[in-house]
């Protein structure tokens, strides 16, 4: 009974020592996460920052297998590269070892000032130093920092109750049994491997063997191999992370187990050819909490040296185990090119609300520039009906709809986490342009089939007709455009663009309205297709309208000022800027004008009507 109370112990500060990890990796984010994007790609400029990077990331979350799921996180969507995120797995596993460097100071006791540094006593004072900034200060930045102290005294707590219990099984000659075949390197390998990858942390296996050394029936010839296969274990937790995303972030899951593995074979050969030939006069002596900790220090450094000037070939071997799909030309016209920008919306920095947000923005601007390529594809049906165009339309359709849906349920993963008021907003405010620009790929799709319908019933449009659609199209193909920059860079100034263009497209509108009803009544045009042209000309104007929705709510996103309505944007603009407006609507009436030989009598009057 005795027995079985002490693996429960054990067992219960290895779920403490998980959930302190997982704690601390979380408040970490929270507290850098608005920064960690900018000091990534700083930090990882070149080799050397980007190990150090990793040692000091994995020092703060105490788990080489979090960082290194945090870079396949960072990698799928887009915010590191594969070359650059390689320094940063190596670093990250020279900084596991601190965890087994801090936990051998548990041997300091006595009245010193060193006694400080005994893990349980650190662990109080984290803890302690934790609570009371959560229970003193309001701020939001303060009480995050105080559930960080917490989660690191929670980890220590974990390891050494771990400590503390392994002693129990001192008595036991059946672990001495077990524990003496791990001598055989390829048990010892397996069994370490094992362990870690259900474990999920290598930190912990190490302070499971420092708990165990503490009862002196391990040898240095079994715990070599066992701390040899935890290092390809702790691999399985990346390889996990990164089923389903994207081939880069598949290759840095790759890349650490290539690092480990590779490591493993070259001290596995070194460490058994020395052992058959001159042999260690240690190899059967017990090994001691320092002795783990060092081996395992002595590995991860010395792994990182030799492989360090094989990054690229690294790289190269992760590209050919990882390879990229073959392209036709075909491909070109695929929807799939698009979908795979989904990758980005990672539920790893999902709690990592800035950076997740930043790549929204990105999956939106792509299923813009989506619909623009539906509305173009639509419009060239006019000129020449084309089943393959229509799938292609079609295809690119489903895929705005399946974007659609990805980024709502992304959004609404963000917006139910602890946010900023910016934050808020910003969620709000993505969710709309989100609408808007599936809107916009309906009416693309919606013109495709009106086309569609016209070429059924063997009904073309006159020539004249067909000039003037082609003449708006122009004009709204600059306007998707701008808006699709407005997305990108969120220039307020592309606003008065994108509103005096909406202007000139209203005003040829009701223009060749107008003359398209004179056609009919002189039955120089057909009734249906007289009613498709005027239902295309509703499509251009819901489209514009859209556009206009979209740069007034990416406004509001980049911006910190308080939220701004349609109705008073448009308001302000008349009232405040008409003179700036009118600039620029005459600016595109020069451009646009010489584009179509008509009469036009008062076209700069508009807006002065309008301002009336």
């Amino acid at each position: 009974m005795e027995i079985l109370i002490t693996v429960i112990k054990m067992l219960g500060g290895l779920v403490l020592l998980i959930y302190g990890m997982s704690m601390l990796s979380t408040n970490l984010k929270k507290i850098a996460g608005e920064k960690l994007k900018l000091i990534l790609k700083k930090a990882t400029d070149n080799v050397f920052k980007g190990i150090i990077t990793g040692i000091l990331l994995t020092v703060a979350v105490q788990s080489s297998a979090i960082v290194t799921v945090m870079v396949v996180g960072f990698v799928n969507a887009e915010i590191l590269k594969l070359r650059n995120a390689i320094p940063i797995i190596m670093g990250a596993n020279i900084g596991t070892t601190v965890t087994a460097q801090i936990l051998r100071l548990a041997s300091l006791e006595g009245n010193s000032i060193f006694s400080l540094l005994n893990p349980t006593v650190l662990a109080s004072i984290f803890i302690i130093i934790g609570f009371i900034l959560l229970e003193l200060k309001n701020k939001k930045k303060i009480k995050d920092i105080g559930q960080l102290l917490i989660s690191i005294g929670l980890l220590f707590t974990g390891l050494m109750t771990m400590v503390n219990m392994a002693s129990s099984f001192s008595q036991l000659p059946l672990l001495s049994e077990i524990l003496s075949k791990f001598s055989n390197p390829i048990l010892g390998i397996l069994a370490g491997a094992i362990i870690t990858a259900i474990v999920q942390s290598s930190a912990a296996t190490i302070g499971i063997l420092q708990a165990i050394s503490q009862t002196g029936i391990i040898t240095y010839a079994t715990t070599i191999p066992i701390i040899l296969g935890q290092n390809i274990g702790t691999c399985f937790t990346s390889i996990l992370s990164s089923i389903g995303a994207s081939k880069n972030a598949k290759r840095v899951a790759v890349v650490h187990l290539l690092f480990n593995l590779i490591g493993s074979i070259i001290f596995m050969i070194a460490i058994y050819t020395y052992q058959s030939l001159v042999g260690f006069t240690f190899w059967n002596n017990a090994i001691d909490m320092g002795g783990i900790a060092n081996f395992h220090l002595v590995f991860n450094v010395v792994s990182t040296i030799i492989l360090l000037p094989c990054t690229g070939l690294l790289e190269k071997l992760a590209t050919l185990a990882v390879r990229d799909s073959k392209k036709t030309e075909e491909d070109d016209e695929d929807s799939s090119e698009y979908l795979t920008v989904l990758n980005i919306l990672d539920e790893r920095i999902t709690n990592l609300p800035n950076l997740a947000i930043s790549n929204i923005v990105k999956v939106e601007t792509k299923m813009a520039e989506l619909a623009k390529k539906n509305f173009e594809k639509s419009m060239k049906l006019i000129d020449k009906i084309d089943t393959n165009k229509l799938d292609h339309i079609q295809e690119r359709e489903n895929a705005i709809d399946k974007m659609d849906v990805a980024i709502a349920n992304y959004l609404v993963k963000i917006g139910n986490l602890e946010l900023t008021e910016q934050e808020n907003k910003s969620v709000t405010t993505l969710l709309k342009i989100e609408s808007e620009i599936e809107k916009i790929g309906d009416y693309a799709y919606k013109l495709s089939k009106l086309i569609e319908n016209l070429y059924d019933k063997n009904i073309k449009f006159s020539e004249k007709a067909q000039r003037e659609l082609n003449f708006l199209c122009v004009i709204l193909e600059d306007i998707l455009n701008k808006t699709i920059e407005t997305l990108k860079h969120g220039s307020s100034d592309i606003i008065l663009d994108i509103q005096a263009l909406r202007e000139i497209s209203e005003m040829y509108r009701e223009k060749f309205k107008k003359q398209h009803i004179e056609r009919l009544k002189e039955r120089r045009c057909s009734v249906d297709a007289g009613i498709t042209f005027i239902e295309i000309l509703a499509v251009y104007e819901k489209i514009i309208g859209h556009c206009i929705n979209i740069t007034i709510e990416t406004t509001n996103y980049k911006t910190d000022e308080k939220y701004v309505t349609k109705h008073e944007y448009l308001n302000s603009l008349y009232t405040e800027e008409s003179k700036e407006l009118k600039v620029k609507f005459n600016e595109y009436i020069n451009k646009y004008e010489p584009l179509f030989n008509v009469e036009n009598e008062s076209l700069g009057n508009k807006l002065e009507v309008q301002n009336e």
